[in-house]
């Protein structure tokens, strides 16, 4: 990728056209096929999240009950996935107790025999 192809596609979500970028990188757009597709996808996303603004969504009646319950009470599941997790936590570090123990060993060993040897 050419150096203006980055800088152009690290300004593009930052401007609302082309014109923006100021002369150099205006002109490299128009001549470069893969920047005009770049600035392409830009102008279709501004057009849908724009055409979102108007949209109202209407929440369901019981979604402040539902988040309020799971706040209060979370489900079994989720203990259980908590628990898994703390138990793989524990079981890693674990792990890496008995290879540092492993590796201090085998160090302390080779240094006696070097010593030894000498």
């Amino acid at each position: 990728m050419k150096t203006r192809c980055a800088v152009v596609r690290m300004r593009l979500p930052g401007v609302e056209s082309v014109d923006e970028l100021g002369p150099r990188l205006s002109s490299h757009v128009e001549t470069c096929l893969t920047c005009q597709a770049e600035a392409a996808r830009y102008r279709t996303l501004r057009r849908h999240l724009g055409a979102l603004a108007s949209e109202t969504i209407e929440a369901p009646d019981t979604l402040v009950s539902a988040v309020a319950a799971q706040i209060q009470h979370p489900a079994a599941e989720d203990r259980r996935g908590t628990m898994v997790r703390r138990a793989a936590i524990a079981a890693s570090a674990a792990a890496g107790a008995v290879a540092a123990a492993g590796a201090g060993t085998i160090i302390v060993i080779g240094l006696r025999r070097t010593r030894s040897a000498a």
